[in-house]
């Protein structure tokens, strides 16, 4: 997992990342790379990118990662990705 931010200052994301206790890593999307190559046009955006970069499923947002249709979701991905090993 992998968080970009398109918007805040560095010590900003910081202070949001420690106060929520997140153990995956935020980078920086200063110069809007990372948006434009995802076609972000609104916030929170959020994706599920395969090994190969493309997007398998997202949702633009709030949405509850934690319901039982996004735990199937996520757990039907990984197991067709271990598949193709």
């Amino acid at each position: 997992m992998l968080a970009v931010n398109i918007a805040e200052p560095a010590n900003k994301v910081k202070d949001y990342m420690a106060k929520h206790q997140f153990t995956f890593s935020a980078v920086l999307d200063n110069d809007s790379s990372v948006s434009n190559l995802y076609g972000i046009r609104g916030t929170p955006t959020r994706y599920l990118i395969d090994r190969e970069g493309k997007i398998v499923a997202g949702s633009i947002g709030p949405r509850d990662w934690d319901s039982a249709e996004a735990r199937t979701l996520i757990a039907t991905l990984l197991g067709s990705d271990r598949k193709k090993r």
